[in-house]
């Protein structure tokens, strides 16, 4: 079984990172330009932010559908044997701090306009912050017996597995993993 279902390509196309496109934009000196170069940002965030939190999302589908298939090898781990440390959760809890906090704040004060972010997506980060943990970022798993999951997560059988193994492979294949958030709640 693969670690990962094919999700790293979509991820790597998003237009920069969240912390990197903010960093650039917290370094402009000017209010005048700060607010024109947000306004140039605020899609680029909300794709990132939607983009991000569909990984996350991903991740754990996957993981439960890994569990759900006991005794299995898992190839291609590129955490296996690294080291874990706090520092793993830096971009989690960077998102998870810009979605609940810094993000509606800047779009008051530059755009003049209060932005919601789905809750869904806080949801989704504190638990895939667990689940990170559990698995202390999957440094040891070799086989679907070794993934760990959060209480917080549901462990669905039958027809809700095929339909998130399917929903995964859709997601994959489209290249759209907004489409995951479709069977959110087989598991959250």
């Amino acid at each position: 079984m693969l670690f990962d279902p094919g999700y790293s390509a979509s991820v790597a196309r998003v237009s920069g990172n969240i912390e990197y496109m903010y960093s650039a934009f917290s370094s402009i000196p000017s209010v005048k330009q700060k607010r024109f170069q947000f306004s140039v940002l605020y899609p680029k965030f909300l794709k990132a932010i939607d983009l991000n939190a569909a990984f996350y999302l991903g991740c754990m589908l996957w993981g439960v559908y890994l569990k759900s298939n006991p005794g299995k090898e898992i190839i291609n781990n590129p955490c296996l044997d690294t080291e874990f440390d706090d520092d793993s959760f830096y971009e989690i809890d960077f998102l998870y701090n810009f979605i609940k906090e810094g993000f509606n704040r800047d779009c008051k004060y530059y755009l003049n306009k209060t932005c919601t972010i789905n809750p869904l997506y806080l949801k989704i980060l504190e638990i895939y912050r667990e689940f990170l943990s559990l698995n202390k970022g999957f440094i040891n798993v070799k086989k679907t017996d070794d993934i760990l999951l959060p209480q917080k997560l549901k462990s669905p059988a039958g027809k809700d597995l095929t339909l998130i193994y399917d929903t995964i492979v859709k997601a994959v294949k489209e290249d759209d993993l907004k489409i995951l958030f479709e069977v959110s709640d087989k598991i959250i």
